[in-house]
């Protein structure tokens, strides 16, 4: 019995360990919008992709846990961005191919700081500049408001080009959730976009990471909305259900569903974000 015990918890202690090592792509999208990537020395990397590469805002936190916030160019920091190192130091400003590169300021305590022009992380002279505000500009539920106002008139306002000439019926979406991949508009069956692909315990986990999400956004926007859930061996779904609309908002939008799935395939897990108007 004693055995069967440190063999449990051997085998537990391995799965936890296994878990934490995941590394690679580990929700959204990793190709060409935004997603969440884990390097193999333990870097985190939660920010957009273009190509497959970091390109666009992302946040960034190294294996020693220094912090870049702001723009990425090329996998290296290009753009106005912050760093932030562990020991409490930090600079905020212009960088160039990784580097601190333009105006910007050096925070080296309370009291001390270096305020001025750059060049590949030199400071060169003093220089009087406005202080730089780092901050997304894009935002996940301003992306899902915009796809919601428009699905009362069956998603017009955002229905983009005929995916394939074959297939009449689906469409690609003009406004990007970046978070999701493989998106389309079905004249039928309305809006749908992939959030995460892998095993189905991973799935299931996912799936309550976008709900949150999604969650929040209901949560500070103008509509009324109803919650169910279920969950089956094989399906795990969130349905809202918008019950009424505030006058800022579009009220043809009232009976529309937003559906948080995931499903399980052949051993495999996926998640989707639905958006179902009403009939």
């Amino acid at each position: 019995m004693y055995y069967y015990i440190i063999l449990f918890a051997w085998i537990s202690i391995c799965l936890h360990t296994m878990a934490q090592n995941k590394t690679g792509c580990i929700s959204g999208n990793c190709k060409d919008g935004k997603g969440t990537y884990v390097f193999q020395d333990g870097a985190v990397y939660v920010g957009e992709f273009v190509n497959g590469i970091m390109e666009g805002f992302g946040k960034l936190t190294d294996k020693y846990g220094n912090v870049y916030t702001g723009q990425f160019k090329n996998n290296k920091y290009e753009g106005i961005g912050k760093f932030e190192r562990t020991d409490g130091t930090k600079y905020i400003g212009e960088f160039k191919n990784g580097r601190r590169h333009g105006l910007g300021t050096q925070y080296y305590s309370a009291s001390y700081k270096e305020k001025g022009k750059w060049e590949n992380d030199r400071f060169m002279e003093e220089a009087s500049f406005q202080d730089f505000i780092v901050e997304e500009p894009y935002s996940f539920c301003q992306a899902l408001m915009s796809i919601l106002h428009s699905a009362g008139s069956n998603f017009e306002g955002v229905k983009g080009e005929q995916i394939n000439k074959l297939i009449p019926d689906e469409y690609y979406c003009t406004v990007p959730i970046k978070e999701l991949s493989t998106v389309s508009i079905h004249s039928k069956n309305g809006y749908s976009g992939t959030y995460f692909k892998g095993n189905y315990a991973e799935a299931l986990q996912k799936a309550e990471e976008l709900h949150k999400m999604v969650k929040s956004c209901f949560e500070t926007g103008c509509y009324t909305t109803q919650l169910t859930n279920q969950q089956t061996a094989q399906e795990k779904t969130y349905e809202y259900l918008i019950l009424s609309s505030s006058k800022n908002c579009q009220q043809t939008t009232v009976g529309t569903k937003i559906i948080v799935k995931a499903k399980s395939e052949k051993n495999a897990g996926t998640v989707l974000l639905e958006i179902i108007p009403r009939p």
